[in-house]
């Protein structure tokens, strides 16, 4: 009887954590300040897109993570287990966590972006392929038929912008950031730059 009681309540533990987890999408309905349990594959190790951060996704969205408590050995695949706070930073949502557990491993795959309403895409790892129209010392702008984005290249990832010049064909890939009002590509590491 005792066995039967403990089966049934680790089933039933199961089944309230599982109800408890939000989809990604879902979060960015809720109030600021929400605690919330998610799950997702890590787009970046942390510490290269921002100090104390990495992003994750889910098949509904992307969303910011920062905060002392992320492991520093997190690795892009890994699929993580989330519970903290959402919080708003410069127009861009996050959880800071209050617990991080790595739960398995994934490939991420990069929403291809289509369209230039960014907005919808923030937080998720993104490809686009296209030429580039403009290049400075730590950004690049891609170009195609339907949009036009800036690539900004972080010192922590170890690419050197003048390697390419207007009129290359490239494809980027990297998670969508905003940066006062403005949405750019963050590359990961040098391989997310390919030209043709």
């Amino acid at each position: 009887m005792k066995r039967i009681l403990v089966s049934l309540l680790l089933i039933l533990s199961v089944v309230f954590f599982a109800q408890n987890l939000v989809k990604i999408a879902d979060i960015y309905k809720l109030k600021e300040g929400e605690t919330v349990e998610a799950t997702g594959i890590i787009l970046a190790p942390v510490g290269v897109l921002g100090s104390l951060t990495t992003y994750m996704q889910d098949e509904t969205a992307g969303i910011m993570l920062y905060g002392k408590v992320l492991p520093v050995d997190l690795k892009v695949g890994d699929v993580v287990k989330v519970a903290g706070k959402t919080k708003v930073y410069y127009g861009i949502l996050e959880i800071i966590p209050d617990k991080v557990e790595v739960i398995g491993s994934a490939t991420p795959t990069a929403v291809e972006l289509k369209d230039a309403d960014f907005k919808k895409y923030l937080s998720n790892l993104v490809v686009v392929t296209g030429t580039v129209s403009s290049v400075e010392k730590y950004q690049f702008t891609v170009k195609t038929d339907k949009l036009e984005i800036l690539v900004y290249i972080r010192k922590e990832v170890p690419f050197k912008v003048e390697t390419l010049k207007v009129g290359d064909k490239v494809s980027v890939t990297g998670v969508m950031y905003l940066y006062k009002d403005t949405y750019e590509i963050l590359p990961r590491m040098p391989e997310d730059i390919k030209k043709f």
